[in-house]
């Protein structure tokens, strides 16, 4: 590799973030800032197997219609043994008498499965603990959130494979075993426990019985307790939500999407709260650094650099590409230009695009923004975007496309547009989970592992920060539950999939998986060590595509691909 080339991979902070002195006048509002904390060691592998497609886990995207059509803290002296009754019984929304049917328990084999999947950073299996002797060692250590998901999903499983059709179960008949938790924790399984009766009758619309299960799962969770109760008070929540919708008791209404909308324009501006959250947790920013680095080094001898941005929002990422070009002492680049593509919102926008001008005339760079504003995304075509023939053109896109996954039409159309522009590179950051799938309990079981992750992460970055934590899950991950659990059809707004599925649509377009390099794959632990949370941060990878999850649970991916 030529000096050049070198230099240009070193744009970006050898330690892993960008140190920005000059913060955007416009809003004051610095790309990222420096953060000091104690360094923790933590080794990166690369994992080159690719991940083995399970059949539950991907509805794939031809298939994205298949649905469309279709409390106060509880006291610590609550009895573990407490008795409530779960009888089977099916629901019929017009009769009086309701007749016993057995529970199904193939969908919830699906934590067996699960458990299975995960891996830590080296690649070893998750050892959980057993009831009959492990549990024993730990009872005084706190355990994750998800393993007490396992833990409760195993157990859940053991009654479905035991029970008959008339029988009864008292939770008075896994005390013991639960004995060998320690208090905190054995209250924890015992109400994920009755999270999960109570989604296997919503499942079978046993609506009466899960009603009565919701209201015990209310006694014992709270919006300020421990990672699980906050948990399962807001997918109770999201039960109860979709109960009422089932019933019609709510008729359905957009009013679900109108609440991701205002949760997607909270992200235009620069939010104190997510700002705060992006500041303890490094997932965003990993992201960001990662992908800016791959353009970078992709336009290292650029003249004319075309950046367009589907899902701007408050533009940090740009930030971060205007310093590192800024910085660059042999410096070929003519301009910079970024086109913002968007359908709501255009003053946010605007006002992304005013802070950045701001911030490339404090540096002395060439720099232009656009806004290409579209009511409906088919419209957008190649002629809005004004492509030249001498740019170097780069599509960039974070968290956007699983708003189209319900949308075929205007996802494929959009792909068309993108591949008619022929991008030097297209870097795509997404949600790592299954949340698309047309069977109501595989959704739910992605979505209690995947919020559960991320309600760890917040107990643990922002443990002194009750307030944006509390902003965090009661706005923009209590929305985020709802939509996945209590909506169908055109009503659920966001869908992920996972990047076996982005693969396998991507390829229909002509695009090639591209590496990240080194350099950004190095950058991206180093950022790690900055952060107190950074051990429990995982980096894998799955093919090209890097992973970031919390504790051995993917999270979000980052791709790079071509055109053939």
């Amino acid at each position: 590799m030529d000096e050049g080339k070198l230099k240009k991979q070193k744009l970006i902070s050898e330690e892993g973030r960008i140190t920005q002195e000059d913060s955007i006048t416009s809003g004051n509002v610095p790309c990222e800032e420096e953060i000091e904390m104690p360094e923790k060691e933590m080794s990166f592998e690369h994992q080159n197997e690719p991940h083995v497609l399970q059949s539950y886990e991907v509805c794939l995207l031809d298939d994205t219609n298949s649905d469309i059509e279709s409390p106060s803290l509880p006291s610590s002296d609550i009895e573990i043994g407490k008795s409530v009754v779960i009888t089977p019984k099916t629901s019929n929304a017009g009769s009086k008498e309701e007749k016993p049917c057995a529970f199904q328990s193939a969908s919830f084999k699906l934590f067996i499965d699960y458990g299975s999947r995960l891996k830590r950073i080296h690649g070893k299996p998750i050892t959980l603990p057993r009831y009959e002797t492990e549990c024993a060692k730990v009872v005084d250590q706190k355990l994750s959130t998800n393993a007490i998901i396992l833990l409760a999903g195993e157990k859940f499983i053991q009654f479905l494979e035991t029970s008959s059709e008339d029988l009864s179960m008292n939770c008075l008949l896994f005390s013991e075993e639960f004995s060998s938790l320690n208090k905190e924790d054995a209250r924890d399984v015992e109400l994920v426990f009755y999270l999960l009766a109570c989604a296997d009758n919503v499942n079978q619309k046993q609506f009466d019985h899960a009603r009565k299960l919701l209201e015990h799962c209310d006694e014992l969770s709270s919006c300020v307790g421990d990672p699980v109760q906050r948990l399962v008070y807001h997918f109770s929540k999201a039960l109860n939500e979709k109960i009422d919708r089932e019933t019609m008791k709510t008729p359905p209404s957009n009013l679900g999407i109108k609440q991701l909308q205002d949760v997607e324009e909270g992200m235009m501006t620069a939010n104190p709260t997510v700002l705060a959250f992006n500041k303890v947790f490094p997932a965003t920013y990993i992201i960001h650094l990662a992908g800016i680095q791959a353009i970078v080094e992709l336009t290292s001898e650029a003249k004319k650099i075309h950046i367009i941005d589907l899902s701007i929002k408050a533009g940090q990422h740009h930030s971060m590409l205007i310093q590192a070009l800024a910085n660059e002492s042999e410096c070929h680049l003519e301009y910079l230009k970024v086109t913002a593509v968007g359908t709501a919102s255009k003053s946010k926008i605007e006002e992304t695009g005013n802070r950045l001008i701001s911030f490339a005339r404090s540096l002395s760079l060439s720099f232009s923004f656009n806004v290409v504003m579209v009511d409906d995304i088919l419209n957008l075509d190649k002629g809005l975007l004004s492509v030249d023939s001498d740019e170097i053109v780069v599509v960039y896109s974070t968290y956007f496309l699983r708003s189209l996954l319900g949308q075929p039409d205007r996802l494929e159309s959009l792909m068309r547009v993108i591949r008619s522009i022929k991008p030097s590179l297209m870097v795509v950051g997404e949600v790592e989970s299954n949340h698309n799938s047309p069977v109501f309990v595989n959704r739910f079981i992605e979505a209690l592992f995947f919020f559960g992750a991320q309600f760890d992460s917040l107990e643990d970055c922002m443990k002194n920060d009750e307030s944006n934590r509390s902003i965090l899950e009661s706005f923009y991950f209590s929305t985020g539950i709802s939509n996945i659990l209590a909506t169908e059809g055109p009503q659920r707004a966001f869908r992920e999939v996972k990047i076996e599925v982005w693969r396998a649509f991507f390829n229909r377009f002509g695009m090639l998986e591209t590496p990240l390099s080194i350099s950004s794959l190095a950058q991206a632990k180093a950022v790690i060590k900055n952060y107190s949370s950074g051990s429990s941060c995982t980096l894998d990878m799955d093919g090209e595509c890097l992973i970031i999850g919390w504790k051995e649970t993917p999270l979000y991916s980052l791709s790079a691909w071509t055109f053939k």
